[in-house]
């Protein structure tokens, strides 16, 4: 360690030495004369004068009027212009800011790209690592701070602002303050009963806050699971609050769902293949068994919704990403693009059936039914996110009665 922060050192040195030394050192200009070549030109030409003097080309009058003309010429044309001798001062602000900010920055790169275990003993590591994720943790608390002050004063002032509630939950459990996590997301709750991730996000709080998914936490996830049953956050909560009162089949069942929906290179995926395994042993259930239950299927169309089969147009196939979002949502023909009714699941499933109806209400307040005529978005977003960007695909019906029945839809745009 000591060798390698001699090395270092000695680099950093050398750095600054060769950045500083021209900053500290007086610098001076020579004196130059702008018009040099000038003046040897017109002294070419009085020589050229002079030897056609000699040579008898010129008679003495012509001679002295050449010469004279000459002269006007170069008293206009040239003249006594010379650089001023420049003297700057030693530039000791720079070199001061220069000589701090150096081995500031060659600290932070090395911290950012380096790896210090390879030169620090795994116990002392493991001490500065934790030592630093406390400072860390602290600084991020510093940081977000007057943002989390901002959202309570906006909240003070309306209170029925269910998004910004959910967001000072989400912050609150960054901060791992977990009491005012459930707080906040027992508010967002009752402004958007029918949002999955506000639902899943809640439970989790509250489980992490009580340590136990037992009640309420497990009945937050199963009612975001009515509202999307391939939540990947729901069915996870789920399963786990199955598998801790021992009903191990019914963890099997979400914990296999959550593998249909998550990618095939998910990092959690080796995790759930273990708790899955676990669980068959558990149970004495054979791997055999066909106990796996399918996402449940789309509902049949009906007057007080619609329904209908969302295709991918061919000429999109390359382009079509299998893990991603695939959103399928009504909004106003009119007005208003906040979706009326929405559902989700994954891109590999197209062709897809999907239902919309009130159930579906993004916000009970701005369901379907109350609707005039509405238009049908189906949109596959890499993000996940059901906001339009450039690259997703994505395909939009005609306008719509709200309880028009069947309603097919062909993805074929590449959003710009």
């Amino acid at each position: 360690m000591l060798l390698f922060l001699a090395i270092i050192s000695g680099l950093i040195l050398t750095v600054l030495v060769m950045i500083l030394m021209p900053l500290l050192r007086p610098q001076t200009a020579a004196k130059t004369d702008a018009n040099l070549e000038r003046r040897a030109i017109f002294r070419q030409q009085f020589e050229e004068l002079e030897q056609d003097k000699l040579n008898s080309t010129l008679d003495s009058t012509q001679y002295e009027q050449a010469k004279s003309e000459l002269q006007r010429r170069m008293l206009d044309e040239v003249g006594v212009v010379a650089s001023p001798v420049i003297k700057s001062n030693p530039d000791r602000r720079l070199a001061i800011i220069l000589l701090l900010a150096i081995p500031i920055a060659a600290v932070l790169i090395y911290l950012k790209i380096g790896s210090l275990s390879s030169v620090v003993p795994s116990s002392s590591f493991e001490s500065q690592s934790l030592s630093q994720q406390t400072v860390d943790e602290n600084a991020l608390a510093r940081n977000i701070e007057p943002l989390l002050q901002s959202l309570r004063n906006k909240l003070d002032k309306n209170p029925q602002d269910g998004e910004s509630w959910a967001l000072l939950g989400r912050s609150y459990v960054e901060l791992k303050r977990f009491d005012e996590a459930v707080k906040a997301y027992k508010n967002a709750e009752k402004l958007l009963p029918n949002d999955p991730q506000l639902l899943s996000d809640y439970a989790d709080a509250l489980a992490v806050n009580g340590h136990s998914l037992e009640g309420l936490p497990e009945k937050l996830a199963i009612r975001a699971l009515k509202l999307d049953p391939g939540h990947p956050k729901a069915l996870m909560l789920a399963g786990s609050a199955a598998f801790d009162r021992k009903d191990y089949k019914q963890a099997i069942d979400f914990w296999e769902r959550l593998k249909q929906v998550l990618p095939a290179d998910s990092e959690i995926q080796p995790e759930l293949t273990a708790s899955i395994a676990e669980s068959r042993k558990l149970s004495n259930i054979k791997v055999s068994e066909p106990l796996v239950k399918k996402l449940p299927p789309q509902k049949n169309a009906s007057a007080s919704g619609i329904s209908g089969t969302v295709r991918l147009a061919p000429s999109l196939a390359s382009k079509l990403d299998a893990n991603a979002t695939l959103f399928v949502f009504a909004r106003n023909a009119q007005g208003s693009p906040m979706p009326l009714a929405i559902v989700r699941d994954v891109a590999r499933n197209l062709p897809y059936n999907y239902h919309l109806d009130d159930s579906s209400a993004l916000v009970a307040s701005h369901k379907l039914s109350q609707a005039g005529e509405v238009v049908i978005v189906a949109r596959v977003s890499k993000t996940g996110d059901a906001k339009l960007q450039a690259g997703d695909l994505q395909g939009i019906s005609s306008v719509v009665k709200a309880n028009a029945g069947v309603v097919n839809l062909e993805i074929d745009q590449v959003a710009p």
